[in-house]
């Protein structure tokens, strides 16, 4: 393996002007540089990441930390990650926890251990895992979810607005009859999401009858269970179901074709976040979409922008807006 004083021999120049041009840390004429660099390609020279990074103060490493990458949620927002790091010359470390707390105290200290310039924090839910963020010492982005009165930076979509857009989208077609079916309401995302539901009930003038809220998860199997639910413990089908995640939604579709019954003739279903797979699903889906790769973008810019910065800058507290997308299974209700 080439060194820098194999460099210098082949270049015939001093180890500092060798330095000066790796690390671009002094002038060099453009002459002594190209020597040096056509010498670097011909060696097929590679720095020393931990000397540079130890006399730089500086890994040029940035990890990110997700819940679930199975989640089809994730890949979109990841690659706005990524992209941003490449694009500034930095490396990407990512961890999925697999929403296991004891993986995501062990990657906390591993990214610690490689001494990473900063973290971005899919999926942060509670005081208790923020906590131990906090302790790292790390510079940090929350993104998609946070906790309650948490003030520092973050990107994240308008959740309410998610599920008021459903709302408003079906009552435009006709329905006036809704069920529910929630994630869990211990995280932010899925509270937001119920509290959209309700006040887009209330802005349509349309009544939540509690027989027809289902609280689940954000799962396929959530979909399905609330669905069998729905049809064992109700007298009359509703007509049309909001979803808090296409996920959800898939679920929801598989029981009631089960069933027999018809989507959008029968009962119209709407999701919610436009998952990959919701446009070539069984029944195309109608959903709301959520600016993911410009979510993990703005996060990466954010993160990057607080690594660079000499100055301590004022929190930025990001929420994008998200889109209502119309496909095939909600129809129109016909009178």
């Amino acid at each position: 393996m080439a060194t820098m004083k194999d460099i210098c021999k082949r270049a015939g120049v001093s180890i500092a002007t060798v330095s000066a041009v790796i690390n671009k840390s002094a002038y060099v004429s453009p002459a002594l540089e190209e020597r040096v660099n056509k010498a670097i390609q011909e060696l097929n020279y590679r720095p020393n990441a931990v000397a540079r990074s130890l006399k730089k103060k500086s890994t040029k490493t940035i990890a990110a930390i997700v819940t679930d990458i199975e989640n089809p949620y994730y890949p979109t927002m990841i690659r706005g990650m990524d992209d941003v790091a490449f694009n500034f010359g930095f490396s990407f470390i990512l961890c999925n926890t697999t929403n296991d707390p004891i993986r995501f105290r062990n990657y906390l200290d591993l990214i610690v251990e490689k001494q990473a310039d900063g973290l971005l924090l899919a999926n942060i839910s509670t005081e208790e895992e923020l906590a131990q963020v906090e302790k790292t010492g790390l510079k940090y982005v929350l993104l998609n979810r946070k906790p309650p009165a948490y003030d520092k930076n973050y990107v994240g979509i308008n959740n309410m607005l998610t599920t008021e857009l459903s709302i408003k989208h079906l009552a435009s077609l006709g329905y006036r009859d809704i069920a529910y079916f929630s994630g869990d309401l211990l995280i932010s995302t899925a509270r937001e999401r119920w509290e959209g539901f309700q006040s887009g009930m209330h802005q349509q003038g349309l009544k939540v009858d509690e027989a027809l809220v289902f609280h689940g998860d954000y799962t396929f199997r959530s979909g399905y269970e609330s669905t069998k639910k729905l049809l064992t413990e109700t007298k009359q089908l509703p007509e049309a179901i909001c979803a808090a995640s296409d996920l959800v939604a898939f679920g929801a579709v598989k029981a009631l074709r089960e069933s027999g019954i018809r989507i959008p003739e029968d009962i119209a279903i709407m999701g919610n976040d436009n998952n990959p797979f919701s446009e070539n699903f069984i029944v195309p889906l109608s959903t709301v979409d959520h600016p993911k790769y410009e979510m993990g973008k703005m996060a990466m810019e954010l993160l990057l922008e607080e690594i660079e910065s000499k100055e301590r800058k004022f929190p930025k507290q990001i929420v994008l807006p998200p889109s209502l997308v119309v496909r095939d299974s909600c129809g129109w209700k016909s009178e």
